[in-house]
């Protein structure tokens, strides 16, 4: 890590020829890699940027060591939510008990909400009528909270705007026309300045060094987030809009009324436009129009050394319509995040190739942001070998961040690759770099790679995989001493790992067929282990008889169901699984349902599910169960087509059925081509 320091400081000398004289002392330092700072002014910022395009020789890549921590457009029924529900109801499937993350169905207990294609829905629980829906044009619900008499929706849109007027760009030192095959270095320049990514309309003359093309459509996307007064369910109330142009949700988090958002911006990524190349948003508590961010909220800090992009964060209370958001960026971006109660975890991974050796090493780098007063500010870094799977790979725990990771590396002579498998633990309350306290290497057999992570207090579960599955119990009681106390190996493999009691861990997976050294996924399996004692002891396993059968789980934590009913001994469990027999030829998709006693037996109790007897050997996608709620003795399977009710005292029965989105079947065909396919 020092060297890495010292070679970002040495960079950063090199490169950055102006100080920077802001108005605030933050922007009175120079950037040497061992500070965060922000910019003075935009024309410190382009300075800035363009010292690295210059020195890349393109517009496309950047280089150097660094991240980079304020930019200016003008800123262009009855109520459900009670404070105590007398129903008893599931909740999302959250990674961190009191930080909340977004899901596609929450209900109250009364009502159930609904995020569903380009559609929001306020569905009646007792009745399945819609009391309300709420369409965006040209977008896509990615998800929605619910707090209070509040309901936030989060959203990616995008629009295609056409112009009545050319707007020109050349490609210079281009091949001549007749020869299609030769590659030529191009640069793009263009008389327009446009922010947005650009599509292609018409392509004019072409001489022998300079093509002209004339682009009259404009293309423009971004991340919109509303905000309901849902006080009255049969008629909310848009409280508030924030929008971010031309920027990816990569994940989101609510702890009480405050929403944190983490985004990616490629704008400077792309290309380089003079004019417009800061980060775009708008936030009604104090406009209807776009503002650039300010300059003092760009930040620079040290960096992957791969790419520039911004990496944009913003947090604001969702129930006060009238306070700005907090909102800043950094050159940087991510992949992967992981939120505590106290700390926001961002990841980005890359290769490095180690030319004194011969071979590439992957790494992450890791930056912790703390919440102080609301807002995320920039605390540490640290730097770790291979690559996170998911958000549980990562944990927070008494003071003290755990990642486990896969680390790939490769000799360039022998083409040769080998993995490993790691468990960091790094100090979370220092500032400028996260200590490393420890690391539990070489975890798994040769050439296996992490499934499944779940952290629960001093103790850690990891499973690797190649051919069969190692179910690995650690103790992390001792943060600088982490032992491997157990290990499990049984068929197949666990790609989620959930925690039922205190002594019950349940795991849901694949089992695997291995012939002639190769391996290959069959069904689905369900696993039910006594973790009381060292030694981890699986107590039931559940097995589909399809030929081939998968769940979502494995990559879509939110599938999972979990709920407990108060003062009940057991927890019901419900997973949705795609199931194919006959050499594939027919497939069926259900809901599955299982109670665990907390006494450690598991049962199977029903499959639900939305075909028809028209689909018969033939499932329709946007039929396949998505989410399932339960409210009192009710269950409730959510596709993208439909809700459906079933009464789990009464042989679970189905009792109603509420069509979503029905028009996806004009535009998919259905339901002829279903017909087409049975006969």
């Amino acid at each position: 890590m020092k060297g890495l320091k010292r070679f970002i400081a040495i960079i950063l000398v090199g490169l950055i020829s102006f100080s920077i004289s802001a108005c605030n002392n933050k922007a009175n330092e120079v950037p040497t890699g061992e500070n965060v700072g922000s910019f003075a002014s935009y024309d410190e910022l382009k300075d800035y940027l363009l010292t690295f395009y210059e020195k890349s020789g393109s517009v496309y890549y950047l280089g150097g060591n660094l991240w980079m921590e304020e930019a200016d457009v003008a800123l262009d029924g009855a109520a459900p939510t009670q404070e105590a529900s007398t129903r008893d109801y599931s909740k999302t499937n959250n990674q961190v008990e009191g930080v909340e993350e977004a899901d596609r169905i929450l209900t109250d207990g009364y009502k159930i909400y609904i995020a569903s294609g380009s559609t929001f829905f306020i569905v009646d629980a007792d009745t399945l009528d819609v009391d309300f829906s709420y369409t965006i044009d040209n977008g896509t619900f990615n998800g929605l909270y619910l707090y209070q008499n509040r309901v936030v929706l989060i959203s990616y849109e995008y629009e295609y705007i056409e112009s009545e007027d050319c707007i020109y760009y050349y490609y210079d030192e281009v091949a001549p026309a007749d020869d299609a095959t030769e590659s030529q270095d191009e640069t793009l320049t263009s008389n327009s300045s446009e922010g947005s990514d650009i599509s292609t309309d018409y392509v004019g003359e072409t001489t022998n060094d300079t093509t002209e093309y004339c682009w009259r459509w404009t293309y423009t996307y971004g991340t919109h987030i509303r905000v309901f007064d849902i006080s009255d369910t049969t008629d909310p109330t848009l409280e508030r809009e924030v929008y971010f142009d031309s920027s990816y949700l990569i994940d989101s988090r609510m702890i009480d009324e405050q929403l944190y958002l983490v985004l990616d911006n490629y704008m400077i990524s792309y290309y380089f436009n003079d004019e417009i190349f800061v980060p775009r948003y708008m936030d009604s508590a104090v406009s209807d129009q776009l503002v650039s961010l300010p300059a003092n909220q760009i930040y620079f800090m040290p960096n992957d050394g791969e790419s520039f992009g911004y990496l944009v964060l913003a947090s604001f209370d969702v129930t006060n319509d009238t306070k700005e958001a907090s909102i800043k960026s950094y050159l940087g971006s991510t992949y992967q995040i992981y939120m505590s109660a106290d700390n926001l975890y961002t990841t980005v991974y890359r290769w490095n190739y180690l030319e004194d050796e011969g071979r590439y090493e992957y790494n992450t780098f890791i930056l912790r942001f703390e919440i102080v007063d609301d807002e995320l500010e920039y605390k540490a870094m640290a730097k770790v070998a291979g690559s996170p799977l998911n958000q549980f790979s990562m944990d927070e725990y008494d003071g003290v961040f755990r990642i486990a990771t896969t680390g790939y590396t490769y000799d360039q002579d022998t083409w040769t690759s080998e993995i490993n498998n790691y468990l960091y633990l790094l100090d979370a309350t220092t500032e400028g770099e996260m200590d490393q306290i420890s690391v539990l290497p070489d975890l798994g057999e040769p050439g296996e790679r992490i499934y499944a992570v779940r952290f629960y207090g001093d103790i850690a579960y990891v499973v690797t995989f190649v051919q069969t599955d190692p179910l690995y119990k650690l103790d992390l009681s001792d943060p600088q001493n982490p032992a491997v106390v157990d290990e499990l190996h049984e068929e197949g493999v666990n790609d989620y790992l959930h925690q039922i009691t205190d002594k019950l861990l349940l795991g849901v997976g694949r089992l695997v067929n291995n012939d002639s050294g190769w391996t290959r996924f069959t069904g689905v399996k369900v696993s039910l282990y006594d973790t009381s004692e060292d030694i981890t002891v699986n107590l039931e396993t559940y097995q589909t008889d399809a030929e081939y059968s998968y769940t979502n789980v494995m990559y879509d934590h939110k599938a999972f169901l979990s709920f407990t009913p108060t003062n009940a001994d057991f927890t019901y469990v419900a997973i949705p699984i795609y199931n194919y027999y006959d050499d594939y030829s027919t497939c069926s998709q259900n809901e599955y349902l299982f109670k665990v006693y907390h006494s450690g037996d598991l049962e199977f109790v029903t499959e639900l599910s939305h075909m028809t007897a028209d689909s018969d050997g033939y499932y329709r996608y946007f039929d396949s169960i998505e989410r399932a709620v339960i409210i009192d003795n009710h269950i409730y399977t959510m596709s993208y087509s439909s809700i459906h009710m079933f009464d789990m005292s009464d042989n679970f029965s189905e009792i109603a059925v509420q069509e979503l989105n029905p028009s996806y079947y004009e535009y998919y065909g259905y339901p002829v081509a279903v017909d087409t396919v049975n006969d």
